[in-house]
């Protein structure tokens, strides 16, 4: 039986049908749906890292990333809501998409994980990867992908 829902998103369409799909699997069980945004890393080198100028920056940045990750949390909420799902909670990692997602299951015993895909070709896909298919490939629960 699924209990728990995993959804991640990036206010992408395919993430938009992706949190659909599992607001609807959500009222169908009558599970929980977590929706999760990752915020990935900007990598600095560690000298840029020090410098003061880039201090101020680099927390502007963070700010601004997290009033958007908010904002892409309340809109896929109220459309996990308006499609059915009563228990939904939301949530923002950072770092790798794929291994946050995959982390964050394992931290809270999900069940499933959603995602979305934007169908890219394979010769793109092969060159620039793809986070539905690394979750795919990594996680040890299953997992929907919504194209």
């Amino acid at each position: 039986m699924i209990k728990k829902i995993l959804v991640a998103t990036d206010a992408s369409a395919a993430s938009n049908r992706a949190v659909s799909m599992a607001a609807y699997m959500a009222a169908c069980h009558e599970a929980e749906l977590l929706i999760l945004h990752v915020i990935m890393d900007m990598q600095l080198p560690t000298l840029l890292k020090k410098a003061p100028e880039l201090e101020e920056f680099a927390n502007k940045r963070e700010d601004i990333l997290r009033q958007v990750a908010e904002t892409i949390l309340h809109e896929a909420e109220v459309r996990a809501k308006s499609g059915g799902a009563k228990k939904v909670q939301t949530a923002i990692g950072s770092g790798d998409p794929a291994s946050s997602v995959i982390g964050f299951a394992k931290r809270r015993n999900i069940d499933t994980i959603v995602v979305g895909t934007r169908g890219l070709g394979k010769v793109k896909e092969i060159l620039m990867g793809s986070v539905s298919r690394k979750i795919v490939n990594s996680a040890e629960i299953n997992c929907f992908i919504v194209r």
